[in-house]
């Protein structure tokens, strides 16, 4: 695993930080982010502190047992009570080295109404999310979170804790972003095409489609993609 530029990684989780809080998918001190430097760093968010507020001195370098290191035991500023959840990330899928972990009202209100997010309607959601899966509801802060995703995240990219938030996951922190604005994006298309009262899905030929156009460009769709629309 090559590492990563630390400086560069603090300006990109920064850059997040606030574009997550301005997009509205947490609020208050809501939401963390992590980015693994290397095998043995975590770079995180720390708690108690609102994303809009940060300043890249802020985020604190923690081993992958969740315990603060370097320069960052200097720092008064905890980790955030969830880091366990993003560990149990990094050590089931050791290609990730991004983590976000936001409340978007939208899907999250999804998981609510036990509504799943499973219609074919957008290409880009099929393409990039496949079907949603959702973890069954755990105590927020608790182990019970990582246990509860630890199955889930080994084949998927994107998933919901149910009543809780949204965990998204890439090789770059903008990447595990972009997952959260598609999920979002899809959520809320979805839900006002219900108010409209019709929802059109893609026919499995359209969706096959998109498969098609992935295999020429040499794009892998989500392994919950088989299961969108069943």
């Amino acid at each position: 695993m090559n590492p990563l530029n630390e400086f560069k990684a603090r300006s990109e989780m920064l850059a997040v930080s606030k574009l997550a809080y301005e997009r509205g998918y947490l609020c208050g001190t809501e939401g963390n982010f992590s980015i693994r430097l290397d095998e043995g760093r975590v770079l995180t968010t720390p708690r108690g502190v609102c994303k809009a507020r940060l300043s890249v001195s802020d985020f604190l370098v923690t081993n992958l047992d969740g315990d603060l290191i370097g320069e960052s035991l200097k720092q008064s500023k905890k980790p955030s009570t969830e880091l366990a959840m993003h560990l149990t990330v990094y050590a089931e899928r050791p290609d990730i080295r991004a983590v976000v972990h936001a409340h978007p009202e939208t899907a999250v209100a999804f998981t609510v109404a036990g509504i799943a997010l499973d219609a074919p309607i957008l290409p880009e959601a099929v393409l990039a999310l496949g079907t949603v899966p959702v973890a069954p509801y755990a105590t927020p802060s608790t182990i019970e979170v990582s246990e509860s995703i630890r199955e889930i995240v080994k084949t998927s990219d994107c998933l919901l804790l149910k009543n809780h938030g949204s965990l998204t996951v890439g090789r770059t922190i903008f990447d595990a972003f972009y997952l959260l604005e598609t999920l979002e994006h899809y959520a809320q298309t979805l839900l006002i095409s219900r108010q409209l009262g019709k929802v059109e899905v893609l026919s499995e030929e359209q969706v096959q489609k998109l498969f098609a156009i992935c295999s020429i460009y040499g794009m892998k769709p989500p392994q919950s993609s088989a299961k969108l629309g069943t």
